[in-house]
Order: C-alpha cells, then sequence, then structure tokens
C-alpha cells in the first residue's frame, strides 16, 4: 500500500510531519463532516479513514516504518529497467519475479479498473475532500491568525509589566509602580463641595488667610496615599538619568521615609517624568484639592476630627525627624484613607499663595480653583515633623519661594480621571 501518498508526504518526512498530516486527514474524515454527503462519498471517505489510519499505523512507529522503507527499496531496485530510485510502489505480489515485476504490476493495475459509479464516487469524494480541505485550511488560518493576535496582546501585556514606572486602576484605586518592590495607591476623592477655610469664631487658631470660611466644589481626582518616599523618587532619579536629584535622605533603611530637601521645581519635573512615561496625568494638587483630601467634606480641624491628639500624627520634634510614611494610620488618616496629610513633612501645592484670595472670592459660587496666576511663592500644607499644633491644621496655609529645599519639606501627588 501506498502509504507516503495516503499521507500525502514525502518519503523523507520527519516524524512531526507525519503526526500533522495524519491529525489533518483524522479532522477532514470526522463523523461530523460526513453528516451531509451521499452514501457512496460517505462510504468512500469510511474506507479511506481505514486507510489512513493503516498507513499512520506503520509510518507512525519507527520500527515498523524501517522496514516498510526497507521492502520500498527494495521493490523500487526490481522495478522496471533496473530503476533503483525510491518510490511508493505497491509491494511485489507472490506471482512476481525479477523478470515480470512490470507485468505483474500491469495485471494487477488492470483488476484494479474502477467501475463507472466507483469512479463516480471517487470524484465525488476528490471534490468533497478538496472543499473540506478548502475549510479546513481556512479554520485553521483564522485560529492561527487568532492565536497570534493572542500571543502578542501577552507579550504587550508583559512588556508593559516589565516596564517602569506604570499605573493602572486596581478596583477603585490607581496603583503605580516606580520600580521592582517600590509603588504606591492612589485613593478616590469623589467630586462634592467642601467648606474650605476656617471661621476663626469656631477655631480660635484660625488666621486671616484662611477667612471666612466657604464652599468650594472640586471634581473627581485621586490622592497619593502618602508623601513621595525616598525610594520612589530616587526611581525617577534614576530613570531620568537625574543623579544629584537624588536626595541625600535616601540611604539605607530611609526607602519609606518621605523625600525631603525636593524643591517645588523638583516636585514639578517628578509629576512631568511620571505623567510622560505612564500616560497618565499627575501633577501636585491645588490647595483646595489638598485640603478636601486632609478633611473631607464636614470642615473637621484635622483629618481625624475636631480634637488635637498628638499621637496621630508626627509633630512637635516628639520623634526627632521625618517618620516612615503611614506609622501613624490608620488613627491619623483623612476620611478618605490619606496618610500623613499633617504633621511629618510639609507638602508642596500648585497655587501661588494669596492671603487674601478668601475674601475676595467668598459669598459666590466656587469650582476647581486654581488660584492665582502669580505670587511671591507657592502654597505649603500640612505642617511638619517640628510644627505645633496650630499648624497642624487642615485649613491652615502657609507657603515658600519655589527653589526651597528644606529638611522638613516633600509633597504628594494626584492623578485625574481619564
Amino acid at each position: 500500500m501506498k502509504y507516503y501518498q495516503i499521507l500525502d508526504i514525502p518519503p523523507d518526512a520527519t516524524d512531526e510531519q507525519i503526526r500533522t498530516a495524519y491529525r489533518i486527514l483524522v479532522q477532514l474524515h470526522h463523523p461530523d463532516r460526513l453528516q451531509q454527503v451521499s452514501s457512496s462519498v460517505r462510504e468512500y471517505a469510511e474506507e479511506r479513514l481505514k486507510k489512513i489510519n493503516e498507513a499512520y499505523a506503520v509510518l507512525g512507529d519507527p520500527e515498523r516504518r524501517a522496514r516498510y522503507d526497507a521492502d520500498q527499496r527494495q521493490s523500487a531496485r526490481r522495478g522496471p529497467g533496473g530503476f533503483a530510485g525510491f518510490t511508493d510502489y505497491d509491494e511485489p505480489g507472490p506471482d512476481d519475479d525479477q523478470d515480470g515485476a512490470w507485468e505483474a504490476s500491469r495485471r494487477r493495475s488492470r483488476r484494479r479498473t474502477p467501475t463507472a459509479e466507483q469512479a463516480a464516487a471517487q470524484a465525488a469524494y476528490e471534490e468533497w475532500s478538496h472543499q473540506e480541505a478548502e475549510r479546513y485550511a481556512a479554520a485553521r488560518e483564522s485560529e492561527r491568525a487568532r492565536r497570534e493576535a493572542h500571543e502578542a496582546e501577552q507579550r504587550a501585556r508583559r512588556a508593559a509589566d516589565e516596564q517602569f514606572p506604570r499605573a493602572r486602576l486596581q478596583g477603585n484605586d490607581l496603583v503605580v509602580n516606580f520600580a521592582p518592590g517600590v509603588w504606591t495607591t492612589l485613593l478616590p476623592v469623589t467630586a462634592s463641595a467642601f467648606v474650605m477655610g476656617s471661621d476663626p469664631a469656631a477655631d480660635p487658631e484660625a488666621t486671616s488667610a484662611e477667612s471666612p470660611a466657604h464652599r468650594v466644589r472640586v471634581s473627581k481626582f485621586y490622592v497619593a496615599q502618602y508623601p513621595v518616599t525616598n525610594a520612589q523618587y530616587a526611581a525617577f532619579a534614576r530613570a531620568a538619568n537625574r543623579p544629584s536629584a537624588a536626595p541625600a535622605a535616601a540611604a539605607a533603611g530611609q526607602e519609606t521615609r518621605p523625600v525631603t530637601n525636593v524643591s517645588w521645581d523638583d516636585a514639578i519635573t517628578f509629576c512631568q517624568w511620571l505623567s510622560d512615561a505612564t500616560g497618565r496625568a499627575f501633577r501636585l494638587p491645588t490647595e483646595a484639592e489638598w485640603e478636601k483630601a486632609a478633611r473631607g467634606p464636614d470642615a473637621r480641624r484635622y483629618s481625624w476630627g475636631d480634637e488635637w491628639d498628638p499621637a496621630r500624627l508626627n509633630s512637635g520634634s516628639r520623634h526627632g525627624g521625618v517618620t516612615a510614611v503611614g506609622r501613624f494610620s490608620p488613627a491619623g488618616d483623612s476620611p478618605f484613607g490619606a496618610a500623613d496629610m499633617l504633621g511629618n513633612v510639609w507638602e508642596w501645592c500648585g497655587d501661588w499663595f494669596d492671603a487674601g484670595l478668601y475674601a475676595r472670592r467668598a459669598n459666590r459660587p466656587v469650582s476647581d480653583p486654581l488660584g492665582p496666576s502669580t505670587g511671591r511663592g507657592y502654597v505649603v500644607r500640612g505642617g511638619a515633623f517640628d510644627s505645633p499644633p496650630k499648624h497642624t491644621r487642615c485649613a491652615h496655609r502657609n507657603w515658600q519661594y519655589p527653589d526651597t529645599t528644606r529638611p522638613n519639606l516633600g509633597f504628594r501627588i494626584i492623578a485625574l480621571p481619564r
């Protein structure tokens, strides 16, 4: 039997090529594909499948294939005219001798001449198998394209996972990965109005720059759960090739402390780098955004309520300097879950400072205020590890020149929704 011809493969086919050809032919002759054909085509296909299985039983077994190949080479040597090439001839029958092999082959060919009915069935089968092969090839090509698209998507996803920094939503939060093992979470602050500033009648420590208290509406944004840390800032310095920007405080054991000695310009450059690298908009908070994230919608004096509690923050020089972010969580967290909004380090805001700003915008609707267009210095908020209680209130306002760097001055980032 012409096993190589049946499987439509060359005599030097590899084991993998044999298995692939067999799988394709079995798929083409699956009973599900024969339900709509005539009985004669079905019978022919079933007989063909038997031969396909028989061919694979021989060629798929290395030992049986070797014996079969040896028999075929011997048969070829006995062919007409002493032809010594390899072909897929039928094996010689018992009536064949070396001199009469060609005539015997012709007799077998005559005996196998099909009837008209068999020829019609064979032609119908060949037409059916040709169409099925084309459909099968189209389906395989479609599956190959789908698989390649999926693999490309997976490669892109792996590449994104290996790229730093990156930012992506996880549930309601926005998580930023700066480097392997260095990350932060930004928490959602819902869109709503809140009371900004202080009423001296209710807060005896209120200053004129905080008055009057007034309602401000702020759109949704994400606020970093913690101030930017030494490790996060060091990742920026490495990625941006700014070794001189890495603060001296980023020594071993201080990675989770807030970065300090960064100017307003340094903080802006950090936000721009993070925005460019991740494709999301990061920046310093406006003064209104910072205060809303710190106190929530109910005009509380401190992030945790209206009563001073030194155990909820790092202030008054009780801890000798900055402490790791989150050390006072959750007791000192704001209503939105932001930690260290008060104490530890002063935090840069994006607005110029103007002591008379609140008085000018009282008694009128205010939404997403950006502060004045110019000024002497930029707003800083929250107080620091060396601040007294009056400076660690949510409404307290202060400022610094943009090039100022101090060991008690850091920053926190926010992100805008897409």
